[in-house]
């Protein structure tokens, strides 16, 4: 395996594509799939919204319910980065890990200064925006390790990927005030179905098309320039 091939040729707008693709179908999944695991979970632990739980009071619901969401985008990305890069197996963890410790932070700032931990006002937007910036930085700074054996200037990686999260919070706010309409329970169920969809694709579609063009159309500059190892490697 090569990291600067793909699909028997250079990176360029192949791999962009499906990076972005893979993007948005890891956030049309993993919206959510992220509110059903924590009504799962709250159901498994006792807990419900109306409780008084600590962890409906700090916000960790909403916390768990966008790292589930970037885990499964992350998921979605690596399955176009195993292609052309060595090793990237933790690429997945180190998202899980870095918005982890962004979002839990993120919850007791909240708490302590009294924010809106949802993102229905401005502020709970810029708010949830530099989490997911912070959250950007840690697993970028975990996924460079990943990337600084194979390519050149894979620091650039880091701020690429703080840039792209945290414009996906806005995409995703922008989005959800689009919206194609109320799901009314006289609709028929199938209009009912495609409605709830129209609404999804609404709210991820901006969300998804900022991250994936951000942080893949720097992946294809970085993987462009291989360290002279990798280039050996591809020469022999």
């Amino acid at each position: 395996m090569v990291a600067i091939k793909t699909d028997g040729g250079q990176v360029g707008w192949r791999f962009g594509l499906r990076w972005v693709l893979l993007t948005a179908a890891g956030w049309v999944i993993g919206l959510p799939l992220g509110f059903v695991f924590v009504a799962v979970a709250g159901w498994i632990i006792g807990v419900h919204e109306d409780s008084d739980s600590i962890i409906f009071k700090l916000g960790l619901d909403n916390a768990a319910a966008f790292v589930c969401i970037v885990a499964v985008v992350s998921l979605m990305q690596w399955l176009a980065l195993r292609r052309v890069v060595r090793r990237a197996g933790f690429w997945v963890p180190a998202t899980i890990i870095g918005f982890t410790i962004s979002s839990s932070i993120h919850s007791v700032v909240c708490y302590v200064w009294g924010y809106p931990d949802n993102l229905d006002h401005f502020l709970s937007t810029a708010v949830w925006a530099m989490a997911f910036v912070a959250g950007g930085i840690l697993a970028g700074v975990l996924q460079h390790r990943i990337l600084r054996r194979q390519v050149c200037h894979s620091a650039w990686w880091v701020p690429a990927s703080a840039v792209g999260w945290g414009l996906s919070v806005i995409g995703l706010e922008i989005g959800s005030g689009i919206g194609r309409g109320k799901i009314l329970s006289t609709m028929p169920f199938a209009q009912r179905l495609l409605t709830a969809f129209g609404n999804l694709i609404d709210v991820v579609g901006l969300a998804s098309v900022l991250l994936g063009i951000v942080t893949g159309g720097t992946l294809i500059w970085l993987l462009r320039q291989p360290t002279q190892q990798m280039t050996d490697i591809a020469s022999s």
